[in-house]
């Protein structure tokens, strides 16, 4: 059977029979049931029954375009064509080369040398490797230990799952690799409590040269922190945080990571999260996600050409010893081209800015649900916070029956739609959001 078209009723139902057979799905509950997807356009993505769904997740923070945008399928279609992609250890292609100078331009001038890989999750191992490596081929082997936040998440691999607060996410992947300490994430826990934002005690930035100092400058090899903690709790760091962040990592040789995997590329309304406090140039940046729009995979670690140029003093290469068999593939980077000519023609990181302002005013409107607890965010990267996870899924569930798609992270409901969503489509998932708020409140009361 041809399970890529349009399918009868009879025919979906055996593919999801093969689906429950067959397939292992990622961070789901193995007696999950989920919808059948069979087709995509714009904001909105159709199941096999021909329901239609506003996507106000953006398949996950991937679909910065929404689906199908004809001048990525056009450029992948051509370079699938001219050569699908050649090994980057042993040769080169335009397309990744187009693509690295492209990241140049658009990050800060010292950030200039990219590294392709395939995920954010890789992306994380391969900017954690670099920070170790550059110290050791600097005179500073001791220097290892790389900080986080507590609530901060940086993917699924097991350096990545080290580098991450969640036990659960972290449980099962023991004994995860160590060389990791986090600090306290910069937000109120009472306001998780419901308490007034008055009495907000947020934990400041000093906590950071804190514990560089407490492990020893000489132990501590970077700071790995998110702009806004995205799977966290769409947390966004406080207006200074990061400057100061940068500050305590210059003052004690530190390099800082900017974890811009969900926020980079316009989701916030500047380019680069890290953007939103003037001056602040990170030693690495990761990206991904909105790379390509989700058409292929693809993601970035971006260094500053110091870091680079220490790797030449590698005894064993000369280089740095890492990557992947399909590290800027070159239809992916093709893809990603086309994308970021879209972003940048249609300034869709000013679009994010704007739309953000509207979408953050309408859902503070939900606050007078009482489940609610706390609306917050940054550009088109918003989380509606619920009093608990199982309200939090409710509320989604909903949601899902009333043709949106909003995406549960534990208490909290993330909405990130495609960077391209009009007003009124906006508008349209604040409202059935608000729908959805006061049909579990009855049912709570």
């Amino acid at each position: 059977m041809e399970v890529s078209g349009e399918l009868t009723p009879d025919q979906a139902r055996e593919v999801l029979g093969w689906d429950r057979e067959y397939l292992w799905h990622p961070w789901s509950p193995a007696d999950a049931r989920w919808p059948l997807m069979v087709g995509g356009e714009g904001c909105f993505v159709a199941d096999a029954s021909g329901r239609r769904y506003l996507d106000a997740r953006a398949c996950t923070l991937n679909a910065a375009l929404g689906y199908g945008h004809p001048a990525v399928i056009e450029a992948v279609t051509a370079q699938m064509a001219r050569l699908m992609t050649y090994d980057l250890s042993c040769g080169t292609t335009a397309p990744a080369i187009a693509l690295a100078r492209r990241l140049a331009g658009l990050l800060p001038g010292q950030l200039t040398r990219t590294f392709f890989v395939n995920s954010g999750s890789e992306a994380t191992e391969a900017a954690i490797r670099i920070a170790r490596m550059y110290h050791q081929l600097t005179g500073a082997p001791g220097r290892r230990v790389v900080i986080t936040v507590h609530d901060g998440y940086h993917g699924a691999t097991l350096a990545a799952l080290a580098a991450t607060g969640s036990p659960f996410r972290r449980s099962g992947a023991e004994p995860l690799p160590d060389g990791f300490a986090a600090i306290r994430t910069p937000r109120c826990a009472g306001c998780a409590d419901g308490t007034a934002h008055g009495q907000c005690e947020v934990p400041g930035p000093g906590q950071v040269a804190d514990m560089i100092t407490s492990l020893g400058p000489e132990q501590v090899a970077a700071v790995l922190i998110e702009p806004v903690l995205g799977v966290g709790g769409v947390i966004p760091l406080p207006d200074g945080y990061l400057a100061q962040v940068r500050q305590a990592c210059d003052e004690h040789g530190v390099l800082l990571i900017a974890d811009e995997v969900m926020t980079g590329l316009g989701r916030t309304g500047r380019m680069f999260g890290f953007q939103h406090d003037d001056g602040v140039v990170p030693d690495i940046v990761t990206t991904g996600k909105h790379l390509t729009g989700g058409h292929l995979p693809l993601a970035a670690v971006t260094t500053t050409q110091a870091v680079y140029q220490a790797f030449a003093a590698d005894p064993l290469l000369g280089g740095l010893r890492h990557g992947h068999t399909t590290s800027g593939h070159a239809t992916a980077c093709a893809a990603a081209l086309a994308c970021l000519d879209v972003i940048d023609r249609d300034d869709l990181a000013g679009r994010a800015r704007q739309l953000g302002a509207v979408l953050l005013g309408e859902l503070g409107r939900l606050r007078r649900h009482p489940i609610v607890r706390d609306v917050r965010g940054r550009g088109l990267l918003a989380g509606v916070e619920l009093a608990s996870d199982a309200l939090a899924g409710q509320v989604a569930d909903q949601c899902m029956r009333r043709g949106v798609l909003v995406r549960p992270m534990g208490a909290v409901l993330q909405v990130a739609p495609p960077l391209i969503i009009t007003e009124d489509q906006l508008r349209q998932v604040t409202a059935i959001m608000d729908q959805a708020c006061a049909h579990v409140t009855a049912g709570a009361a």
